[in-house]
């Protein structure tokens, strides 16, 4: 969830046109001659609009390199307007698409574009997020000269821009998933293929602030924009009339991208963050290092603890979960940027540990945790790293699906071997699909179903995920203990 709306007056973008020019000299600039080598450029939008105020003048400068360009637009954007009396959404989805086709022609006359009418707000729904993946797959994979029967040989430089998954907006973040997930496909079966991801930030200029940790300024790229490229794309944007004036003067119909939240697309350049282009493998340690490295360096909070309501009320149901007040000792398995850490480490009388495999992300866990003294951060790739000692408490939380069968049931040897008589294990997955991933969630908590040192003192089980808190036998109930049962 967002921390911020489009009433919110925002940051003025005399703000950051100070900052990009103090950083503009650094910024590598997309130039004529890698849009000459270009053979395909697929931009997506998670709502109509979100390409013309990204990449419109990347794509007015592809198409007059004669590239080859697709737009993708994920959702019709049907609630823009949740309180209007005068649209339904079904008419503003109409109206939206009908902008947004006018807006692409106007900039580049010749790319496809493709709207996949997933519901407005709910692009992150497994479903959702998995059709925008195999729309970008078919539209790469159909760009070659392929029989028919199979996917179709690529060209050879194909480019994905898609929204930043640091936009702090879920469906941005789902279309950034979505992207990703067809970019680690396409790079592990298209040998030979040059492939590219762009993002562009389009709520960061609203809610960010120049100076702002969550501004990934090492990682942008500039695409320069010439007088005629930036009138063309200011027109473009006035056609987006439903989101750039009101629909009408009643309550509700408000004008939703105000004067100074456009000004920030109004700037002679456009801003991407480049994306690294990683296949994930499980192993070896080395590659899923610098894979999450990645993944924390393109995003402050890449898996949202820090913004969604769903990961706090897990985090919540989890600690609530805990059979003991207080632990002498507890141990974090994929501690990630230590927000569920600091929570952990304050039920430790004595030690914290906090294990990850990502150098950034530890990083971040360390300062978000610095006042406390008794809470240690350690890069360690499980089950083949191990911290020293015995604990009271071990948490394992969104990792077993990232492990192959054989390093899931090592893990399992390692908290059998070091959990103290009276220590609790809590183990906690997603249950939707995983892409690209031999197990499932429901697979790791069968997995520790099995084996014969724990016993299941608690289980919460709904449909995204499940958390399982176990013990050496026997399992006595907390009101058991207490003497209350």
């Amino acid at each position: 969830m967002s921390d911020f709306t489009h009433r919110d007056e925002g940051t003025a973008e005399e703000r950051w046109t100070e900052a990009s020019a103090a950083h503009h000299g650094d910024l590598p600039e997309i130039g004529v001659g890698e849009l000459a080598e270009l053979g395909h450029l697929v931009v997506v939008a998670a709502h109509p609009d979100d390409e013309t105020l990204g990449a419109a003048g990347l794509l007015a400068r592809a198409y007059a390199a004669g590239v080859r360009t697709t737009v993708i637009v994920a959702t019709s954007g049907e609630a823009s307007h949740p309180a209007s009396t005068t649209h339904r959404p079904e008419e503003l989805a109409r109206l939206r698409e009908e902008e947004t086709a006018a807006a692409v022609a106007s900039i580049d006359p010749g790319a496809t574009i493709a709207f996949l009418r997933a519901p407005d707000g709910r692009l992150g729904e497994p479903e959702h997020r998995e059709a925008l993946t195999a729309a970008l797959l078919a539209a790469v994979r159909g760009s070659g000269s392929g029989s028919g029967t199979g996917p179709a040989a690529p060209v050879a430089a194909t480019w994905f821009v898609a929204p930043w998954s640091g936009d702090r907006h879920p469906d941005h973040e789902a279309a950034a998933d979505a992207v990703a997930d067809a970019v680690r496909r396409l790079a592990d079966e298209a040998a030979g293929m040059s492939i590219r991801s762009l993002a562009y930030p389009v709520w960061l200029w609203h809610w960010g602030a120049p100076e702002g940790d969550e501004v990934p300024w090492g990682a942008l790229i500039s695409v320069p924009l010439d007088d005629a490229t930036l009138a063309a794309k200011r027109a473009a944007l006035a056609v987006h009339r439903s989101q750039v004036e009101p629909l009408s003067d009643r309550e509700g119909d408000e004008v939703l991208l105000h004067p100074g939240m456009l000004a920030h697309f109004e700037r002679p350049f456009e801003l991407f963050v480049e994306v690294p282009v990683e296949v994930p493998p499980a192993t070896p340690d080395d590659d899923a290092a610098r894979y999450f490295d990645a993944l924390h360096t393109d995003a402050a909070d890449p898996w949202g603890f820090e913004s969604r309501w769903y990961e706090e009320r897990k985090r919540a149901i989890l600690l609530a979960s805990l059979p003991d007040r207080e632990y002498r000792e507890v141990l974090e398995v994929g501690t990630s940027t230590g927000v569920l850490s600091r929570e952990l480490a304050g039920r430790a009388s004595a030690r914290f540990v906090g294990v990850d495999v990502s150098e950034v992300a530890l990083a971040r866990a360390a300062e978000r945790n610095r006042d406390l003294p008794h809470a240690g951060f350690e890069r360690m790739t499980v089950p083949a790293d191990w911290p020293a000692g015995t604990f009271d408490l071990v948490v394992v939380s969104e990792v077993g699906y990232y492990l192959d069968p054989a390093s899931l049931t090592a893990l399992f040897d390692r908290i059998a071997a070091t959990l103290a008589p009276g220590g609790a294990l809590v183990l906690c997955h997603w249950r939707h699909t995983i892409v690209d991933r031999a197990l499932t969630g429901d697979d790791v908590h069968a997995v520790l179903e099995r084996r014969p040192e724990f016993v299941r003192l608690a289980r919460h089980l709904e449909e995204d995920f499940v958390l399982d808190v176990v013990v050496r036998p026997p399992a006595v109930s907390i009101a058991a203990r207490e003497g209350l049962a």
